[in-house]
């Protein structure tokens, strides 16, 4: 019984742009690492408390 490969482009990082090599199709990689993961989460979040301020 033969392994169903499947190929999926490299995504580029929400943060800094860099191409990062897909290893699972069901979850995509999204960030290059967990630091720009939070810094990012944060920004969201910092959008979100000014989007409510103004």
């Amino acid at each position: 019984m033969g392994v169903i490969e499947i190929e999926v482009d490299p995504l580029p990082c929400k943060m800094c742009g860099q191409l990062l090599e897909q290893r699972r199709w069901w979850t995509p990689k999204r960030f290059c690492g967990n630091w720009h993961r939070m810094k990012y989460r944060a920004g969201q979040f910092l959008a979100f408390v000014l989007d409510l301020l103004t």
